[in-house]
């Protein structure tokens, strides 16, 4: 009996050693950006967000990804390494010689981090640190920006840049004053129309008697006219590095 429960206990052990072994560090970098210390440090503060919020982070920089483009490239790092999180995961993947980063969600974590809103929060948390060169501020203020945006989600219900049900609308609000004034004026004027002894004039003569005054000339003088040129707006838009769109994934990146 003795020796058949040390033989269990020596195939756990050995199970938990190649599984130990086999699991991907939530930080990996082949360029050598960042110090031993803090890659540990990163990966403890992502171990915490993950487990706070039952999800996967993943985090690479690479010296290139090839001949890829970065959308399959980052696709295919979160699906090979960090897809099995029960709310979903997200991956930042960093290409050196290019100078390119992008952002990958899969299909759960798109219901918390959106393609729009969630992402352009993401990178105002961290790309000017990633053009400066700070690659650990980077990493550390992305980890911190997926850890506020799901706190948001899991504290409203909904994602981050819409508003919870029964919030104040300011834009509904405007919608629905500017709707009433416009049906105020409307049955104002209808209950002008309906009095017997009010009518619109269409000119200032109806006002006149019939031949009581005659115009002996019709002539109009005109005086000056101010012209005013403004240059065309460009127009706004996205920011730039939409959606991944496809296959249930998510994100957006850029260069930096």
């Amino acid at each position: 009996m003795k020796k058949f429960l040390s033989l269990i206990a020596l195939i756990l052990l050995i199970s938990f050693s190649v599984a130990s072994a086999a699991r991907i560090e939530s930080v990996t970098d082949n360029t050598g950006l960042l110090k031993p210390t803090e890659i540990e440090l990163l990966n403890k503060k992502i171990r915490n967000v993950e487990q706070a919020h039952k999800i996967k982070i993943g985090v690479a920089f690479v010296k290139s990804v090839g001949g890829r483009d970065m959308v399959t490239a980052s696709n295919d790092f979160l699906d090979k390494n960090f897809a099995n999180g029960m709310n979903g995961g997200i991956v930042l993947l960093v290409d050196m010689k290019n100078r390119k980063y992008e952002m990958a969600t899969d299909r759960r974590m798109v219901e918390r981090i959106t393609d729009y809103d969630g992402i352009a929060f993401l990178k105002d948390k961290f790309q000017s640190d990633l053009s400066a060169g700070d690659y650990y501020s980077a990493v550390n203020n992305f980890v911190d920006g997926v850890d506020e945006l799901l706190t948001y989600y899991e504290t409203k219900g909904v994602p981050y840049g819409q508003r919870a049900p029964g919030e104040f609308d300011p834009i509904a609000a405007a919608v629905a004053v500017v709707t009433a004034i416009i049906l105020g004026v409307f049955i104002r004027s209808i209950l002008i129309g309906s009095m017997s002894n009010i009518h619109h004039a269409m000119t200032a003569t109806d006002y006149l008697k019939k031949n009581t005054v005659k115009l002996n000339e019709a002539r109009d003088t005109f005086l000056f006219m101010n012209v005013q040129r403004r240059p065309k707006s460009s127009g706004g838009g996205r920011r730039s590095g939409g959606g991944h769109g496809g296959g249930g994934h998510g994100g957006g990146g850029g260069s930096f």
